[in-house]
């Protein structure tokens, strides 16, 4: 298959990654991530809606009616580490994560992140508990979302390697005239209910591998 081939099958995967069909987004978004991760493609496209420099867009998940919580940002700087992206975060005109990178890379980080966003926000609902028995859980669905891609980063030798962030994105991130907070949302987490945190890092694992939520 030729490269060009290729990058038509990565933007056919990413439009399906749209999809409303959850099993069939989050799985189309990480069948285009491996592809890219595996022959070192990022198609320059032209939806980015802020353009920083060649190749290298942000993209926007806006929090409009659920709050950003510090659970988002760990997602988000999860999502970032593994799609080749910087992550920060705004909180004015409109509350809302954002994921810097080449179109492809950053485009797919977002589509998941809407995706594993709705399953946590569903999960912990159905959860239910205290309050702190939810946090508990939201650790534990974080938590599980970054061990499931360390998992299938093991099956795939190299993949190390492919998700260091590219040179380009670094240089147009130092560009940025922003307060940064791309490590806000590094794995710190205190697991002081071990049931419900159990409970949501199973959940995260499902939901990475394209599960539904478990009120198990």
């Amino acid at each position: 298959m030729d490269r060009e081939a290729i990058r038509r099958k990565i933007k056919n995967l990413l439009a399906l990654a749209d999809s409303d069909n959850e099993n069939e987004a989050v799985a189309a978004a990480q069948a285009a991530r491996k592809l890219m991760m595996k022959y070192h493609i990022s198609v320059e496209g032209d939806r980015g809606k802020e353009r920083i420099q060649k190749g290298v867009v942000i993209k926007e998940l806006r929090f409009r009616r659920t709050p950003l919580r510090q659970h988002h940002l760990m997602l988000a700087w999860v999502l970032a580490k593994n799609f080749r992206c910087r992550t920060f975060y705004k909180l004015k005109p409109v509350s809302c994560t954002c994921f810097m990178g080449f179109e492809e890379d950053a485009h797919a980080a977002l589509m998941l992140m809407e995706y594993l966003v709705r399953f946590m926000e569903q999960g912990a609902k159905a959860y239910g508990g205290s309050e702190s028995q939810e946090y508990c859980w939201r650790d534990g669905f974080c938590v599980g979302v970054s061990d499931a891609f360390k998992e299938q980063d093991r099956k795939e030798p190299g993949y190390e390697i492919m998700t260091a962030i590219p040179q380009e994105v670094n240089v147009a991130f130092g560009k940025l005239k922003i307060m940064k907070r791309s490590d806000s949302g590094r794995m710190d987490y205190r697991a002081l209910d071990g049931a419900a945190f159990s409970c949501g890092k199973n959940s995260g694992k499902r939901a990475v591998d394209g599960g539904r939520i478990s009120r198990d």
